[in-house]
């Protein structure tokens, strides 16, 4: 009497990376053999693995080169974008951070959640406070900082992003999560990155003052607004726009615009405008550069 025995293994979900935490591995083996003239077709007992999480992350600078900034600027972004590499949801929270060895320390740092544009707005991103991100998900976030007046050369800053998942977990520990387990499997220098402000050399200011035709202000009364430009630095500058626009309540007085005393620039109907090829300091100087002033009438 001949006996054939054949087993058929059949995995009823195949375990990969991708696989969410909580998927169910089902596997049970197929037996089909003969004796005689008989078939017979049997299983084994049906094991069923629940896949663990894995927790890791990585925090990533998305600036190519330093960002230059000027002394004394406000609310200056820096982009970064965090990645959930891991299998499950998980919630951060993110600090702002600061490279050991910097020429600077910024201030007012604080991390937001970019609204999808890539450029930050305080109006329209919001500040990044816990944020929940779905398995092989990513955000956009931007550090934002104040750079003070006296920055020289560069200052690295970063974020750094804490699993809510993780908690004081170390690298490799785990904990029970209802049927399965998290597993922590982010290092340490996953979790943050540092881009770079470097600090102009260069940079321009202004200073602007009005002078009254009257003691008060009133109807008729002229305003005279001057504005000094100023360099901070030894070098050329070019591609300078100047803007203002004329307050509401006043009309320009024509021809009142002028650029170190002589007629210069226009006006669009709304703002006068003073455009300069290029601004050259030779020297170090808290002095003026150049002089624009012009005159409005309250109506």
């Amino acid at each position: 009497m001949k006996k054939l025995i054949i087993f058929l293994l059949i995995v009823e979900n195949l375990v990969s990376a991708g696989v969410s935490a909580g998927t169910e591995i089902k596997n049970v083996a197929y037996l089909h053999y003969k004796v005689g003239a008989f078939d017979f077709n049997t299983t084994s007992n049906l094991l069923v693995d629940i896949v663990d999480q894995k927790l890791d992350m990585q925090m990533s600078c998305q600036e190519s080169d330093v960002v230059m900034v000027g002394v004394g600027e406000k609310k200056r972004a820096l982009s970064f974008s965090l990645s959930n590499t891991g299998n499950g949801i998980d919630t951060y929270e993110f600090t702002p951070i600061e490279a050991d060895s910097r020429d600077f320390t910024v201030e007012n740092a604080a991390v937001y959640i970019d609204n999808g544009d890539g450029v930050f707005s305080e109006s329209e991103d919001s500040l990044a406070t816990e944020i929940k991100v779905v398995a092989d998900g990513n955000i956009s976030l931007f550090l934002v900082s104040d750079i003070p007046n006296n920055a020289v050369n560069q200052s690295a800053n970063g974020i750094k992003a804490l699993s809510s998942m993780q908690g004081s977990l170390s690298y490799g520990e785990s904990k029970k999560l209802n049927d399965f387990y998290a597993v922590v499997a982010m290092k340490e220098e996953a979790k943050s990155d540092f881009c770079t402000y470097g600090v102009s050399p260069l940079a321009l200011e202004l200073e602007k003052s009005a002078t009254l035709s009257s003691d008060k202000l009133y109807k008729g009364t002229t305003i005279e607004y001057k504005i000094d430009v100023k360099v901070v630095g030894v070098g050329t500058i070019e591609n300078v726009l100047v803007k203002d626009n004329v307050p509401t309540g006043t009309v320009y007085i024509d021809e009142s615009l002028k650029l170190d005393g002589v007629l210069a620039g226009d006006f669009n109907g709304s703002a006068i405008l003073v455009a300069f090829n290029s601004i050259v300091q030779e020297n170090e100087s808290s002095e003026p550069l150049h002089t624009i002033t012009f005159e409005v009438k309250v109506q």
